[in-house]
């Protein structure tokens, strides 16, 4: 699509300032299950956003076909829902910033992965996982990779674009003993092929389904715990959505009015680190408002609220950068969320906590969670603690709180952390007073 073409044809139709927003992917995957090749796709996706002032208001449109031909189209549907709008915002269309942190994180290397390889490599994965154990029945092994392309352009002349693409492979087990049935699935993502290592991958997913075998019965109660990695970065994404400007203006944040006071813990510091060189980067956001470094919460003190250009002139002050395209809207998000690690490896929070619980999953979280609140009540998966050891696995509990206690509740944060496919780079952390009951 020719941007100064459809910038042309806005100005002509009285939109006094507009921006013309593509995203391009393309997604290749297949999945192995019994030796068999069981799915096999190739994907691909186009999405052209617009948006004008038309008439003192702020319109959209939207459109998944890449042509010229549907400038009548956008515009006219820019014309008819700034018409309709009842929004008091100010209609803003930002014109640019002097500097970007522009960086090139795009694999040829991973363009060039033959599909005879990446069959091989998870065929390679699934024999192995089969073979590990007699009591493993089934393995089934999953392989995607995307790649994508974003270009941002507006009529004050601004223009920015970026590439990125990542691979990831999924596998996962069924352990059988007699009558007891579990699973296990693990994924690992990258840029680069040549970092999986197949052995570690495969004992991680074989070790952690085997250890849920004969699992006990726990005692309702409180306990100490250690959270994983994995729950961590689920239950604090959760509070972070207090952290949107949006959630505050709308009084629907806790956090509303405690900007520069200590809310969490002084044991946590948490960042947003989009500059980092990993799958995740991104240099400016939906807005084309450059990104930025930030603290969030300074050994417990919050920092800063996420803004877009919106709800950053409401308060009087600068978009962070956090600005998001939801459908017809701009909302508030964030990415690569980095949890200051503390000392301790895991084994040594295990003894830290002495006795208590290890809690490896976490389930339900939308419907089990309060968004206002923070009150959660969620189905978790887990082993005991005892004597400051990992102890037998724990069948089905229910592991409730509020997730402004538990963030302030910290006994300890490990150094254990890892790039999620969340996107943050989060540790394990020691937790006191989490309520237990069983299922």
């Amino acid at each position: 699509m020719n941007s100064s073409k459809f910038f042309e044809t806005t100005s002509k139709n009285e939109i006094s300032a507009s921006e013309l927003s593509s995203t391009k992917s393309t997604s290749f995957s297949f999945s192995l299950f019994k030796n068999e090749l069981v799915s096999y796709s190739v994907d691909s996706s186009t999405r052209i956003s617009a948006r004008g002032i038309y008439k003192d208001k702020i319109g959209f449109g939207s459109t998944e076909k890449d042509d010229n031909s549907n400038f009548p189209f956008l515009v006219d549907a820019i014309k008819e829902t700034a018409t309709l709008s009842e929004s008091e915002d100010e209609p803003i269309i930002f014109k640019g910033a002097e500097k970007y942190q522009k960086r090139n994180l795009y694999s040829k290397k991973l363009t060039e992965w033959s599909v005879e390889d990446k069959l091989a490599i998870c065929h390679k994965i699934e024999d192995k996982l089969k073979a590990a154990d007699q009591r493993i029945t089934d393995v089934e092994v999953e392989y995607q990779d995307t790649d994508s392309e974003r270009i941002f352009t507006n009529s004050y002349g601004l223009k920015l674009k970026d590439k990125s693409n990542y691979f990831l492979i999924y596998a996962s087990i069924v352990v059988k003993d007699g009558e007891e049935i579990k699973t296990n699935g693990k994924i690992f993502f990258n840029t680069d092929q040549d970092k999986i290592d197949i052995d570690a991958f495969c004992n991680d997913i074989v070790e952690k389904g085997l250890e849920k075998l004969h699992a006990e019965s726990i005692k309702v109660g409180k306990y100490k715990a250690v959270i994983d990695k994995e729950c961590v970065s689920s239950l604090l994404s959760a509070l972070l959505s207090h952290v949107s400007s949006e959630e505050v203006q709308k009084h629907s944040s806790k956090l509303e009015g405690k900007l520069n006071q200590k809310v969490l813990s002084d044991k946590l510091t948490v960042y947003e680190k989009p500059h980092l060189k990993n799958l995740f980067f991104s240099y400016f956001d939906d807005e084309g408002v450059p990104t930025q470094d930030k603290v969030i919460f300074d050994k417990g003190v919050l920092k800063t609220y996420f803004y877009n250009l919106v709800t950053a002139k409401k308060d009087g002050v600068e978009s962070t950068g956090n600005a998001s395209r939801s459908g017809s809207k701009m909302s508030i998000s964030f990415s690569n969320i980095v949890i200051k690690p503390g000392r301790l490896s895991k084994e040594e929070l295990f003894k830290k906590i002495g006795n208590g619980i290890y809690v490896t999953e976490i389930n339900g979280l939308h419907a089990g969670l309060n968004p206002t609140s923070g009150d959660f009540s969620l189905q978790a998966e887990g082993f005991h603690v005892v004597d400051g050891k990992k102890g037998s696995p724990i069948t089905l509990f229910t592991l409730s709180g509020n997730l402004f206690d538990l963030f302030n509740n910290i006994i300890a944060v490990g150094n254990d952390s890892e790039l999620l496919l969340s996107s943050f780079t989060v540790p394990s952390i020691a937790f006191k007073n989490l309520k237990v009951s069983a299922e």
